[in-house]
């Protein structure tokens, strides 16, 4: 009788799977001035690759302003804002970063948001989305199969900047977009826009206008939509547009002449920016510096028995449109990548 002996084979124990760190990403602000072009910094110091949101709509602003106690906070309206994560995300590899610029003055458009970005105040920025957990939509999430594993987040904060103490220099059209000299305002003839419009598309930009007489003395003056114009400019500098009126002027009229009285006279005017820049500069959401104008000089009274104003006034103080989306798609890719 014989003995048979057998081995029996044991598998080694699994290695246990390695604790989920928290992503070593990092957001920075570089603001270099108080209503200029801001940049954001996505650094990944850690060791693994992260998928990143990668896009500056997701920013909010948190700005305390010099002698403040309390933050006003600052964020796009909701449908400047993407839906989700998937939009513009990337892979960000280790040691790299993503950069991209952004114009504050779109997230603090108006009002005590716009105050806030004044002289020596302190900015804390945060990238991504409210609330906490793991579930879409996130900011900073895992590539599978990397290691170290991480832990994805909703957000990401900056450190405190402070904005710089010098004043920020007031719009100033590009000489280009200048008009002629000789067709100077009298003194006493102010148009004044509306300072700021909210726009969600071009087709609702309109443009309020008030033409007024401080002088001592009446004006007669035609103030109708086929005599105003527009210089209009993109806040990031992507272009410039003169928009006048888009189709030959019709003959003067006498009903169609205003007669502003003494220091007290105005007329008012509403017009769609859309209906005067055909050319591309509302093709794209952003924010525009918009710089109306009143010419009347092809549409003089003498014509018609009156002794009108035939000139030109342009607006002193710019208006600033927030347009929400453009007539064409937006450009897909915003930043770019930085690093080794």
């Amino acid at each position: 009788m014989s003995l048979a002996l057998g081995l029996m084979l044991v598998a080694p124990p699994k290695a246990p799977p390695a604790a989920a760190l928290t992503p070593n990403v990092k957001l920075t602000i570089d603001a270099p001035s108080q209503r200029g072009a801001w940049t954001m910094h996505v650094a990944n110091d850690g060791d693994s690759p992260v998928r990143l949101a990668a896009d500056a709509r997701l920013l909010t602003l948190a700005l305390t302003p010099r002698g403040a106690q309390k933050a006003v906070r600052c964020r796009l309206p909701a449908d400047m804002r993407p839906a989700g994560d998937l939009d513009r995300s990337l892979v960000l590899p280790a040691k790299r970063e993503y950069v991209e610029t952004f114009e504050p003055r779109l997230y603090c458009f108006a009002g005590k948001e716009l105050d806030a970005l004044g002289p020596g105040a302190i900015v804390v920025a945060r990238l991504g989305w409210e609330g906490a957990g793991t579930s879409s939509p996130l900011e900073v999430a895992p590539i599978d199969g990397a290691e170290p594993p991480i832990v994805p987040l909703k957000s990401i904060e900056s450190a405190p900047v402070a904005l710089p103490d010098e004043i920020t220099p007031a719009f100033v059209p590009k000489a280009s977009l200048t008009t002629d000299a000789s067709l100077d305002a009298p003194e006493g003839l102010e148009l004044v826009a509306s300072g700021t419009v909210d726009a969600e598309s071009p087709d609702n930009a309109s443009i309020s206008l008030t033409l007024r007489n401080k002088s001592s003395h009446p004006f007669i003056v035609h103030f109708r939509p086929d005599s105003v114009g527009f210089e209009v400019e993109r806040a990031d500098g992507g272009g410039a547009e003169s928009c006048p009126w888009p189709t030959l002027r019709a003959a003067p009229v006498r009903e169609l002449f205003t007669t502003l009285a003494p220091k007290t006279g105005t007329a008012e005017l509403t017009v769609l920016l859309s209906a005067y820049c055909t050319g591309t500069i509302l093709d794209t959401g952003g924010l525009l510096v918009v710089r109306p104008w009143l010419d009347t000089s092809a549409a003089s009274g003498p014509s018609v028995g009156l002794r009108s104003f035939d000139g030109q006034v342009d607006a002193k103080s710019p208006t600033f449109v927030r347009l929400h989306r453009g007539a064409v798609a937006d450009p897909e890719a915003r930043g770019r990548m930085q690093g080794q």
